[in-house]
C-alpha cells in the first residue's frame, strides 16, 4: 500500500476483524472544488475500506505477505459525503487460505451505514518481510 487512504486502526482482532477511521478533510484534493461542494469520491471511500480490511488477512498470515484486491461485490456508497465527516470503518475476514482471502466491510457515520462492500476478494502476494509489514501496521495504529 503506497498510498494509505484510512487514517488509523482503532480496534483489531488478529485474522478476524478490524476497525478504523477515515477523516474526510476539506483540505483533501479529492473533494475537487476548494469549497468542498462535491462529495468525496466513492472509489476512494471503497479503497480506504478495502485497505483497512486487508490488514486482517495480512496479520492472519504472519505479516509475511501482502494483498491485492482481486474483486469486490455488493457495493453501496453514499455519493454525498462532505468535508468534516468521520467514517467509522469495520471489516470482517470471512475466510482465507494461502492463495487468497475473502471479507466484508462497511463504513458508518454517526451509527448509520453510508458505505459497504458485501464481498471483497484479495489475492495474496508472497515474499514480504514480516518485520517491515509489522512496522507499517504499527505506524497505522495496529497492535502488531
Amino acid at each position: 500500500m503506497r498510498f494509505v487512504l484510512f487514517d488509523r486502526v482503532t480496534a483489531f482482532e488478529a485474522g478476524k476483524r478490524i476497525e478504523g477511521l477515515k477523516l474526510l478533510s476539506a483540505s483533501d484534493d479529492a473533494f475537487g472544488a476548494p469549497t468542498g461542494a462535491h462529495g468525496y469520491p466513492p472509489a476512494l471511500v471503497l479503497e480506504a475500506m478495502v485497505q483497512l480490511l486487508a490488514w486482517t488477512a495480512i496479520a492472519k498470515h504472519g505479516f509475511s505477505m501482502s494483498v491485492v484486491m482481486a474483486g469486490v461485490d455488493d457495493v453501496e456508497i453514499s455519493p454525498t459525503l462532505k468535508p468534516g465527516t468521520t467514517l467509522s470503518i469495520t471489516g470482517q475476514l470471512m475466510g482465507t487460505n494461502p492463495k487468497g482471502s475473502l471479507g466484508r466491510v462497511e463504513a458508518r457515520v454517526d451509527g448509520e451505514v453510508v458505505a459497504r462492500a458485501g464481498r471483497v476478494l484479495y489475492a495474496h502476494v508472497e515474499g514480504m518481510d514480516p518485520e517491515v509489514m509489522k512496522a507499517r501496521f504499527r505506524a497505522l495504529g495496529g497492535p502488531a
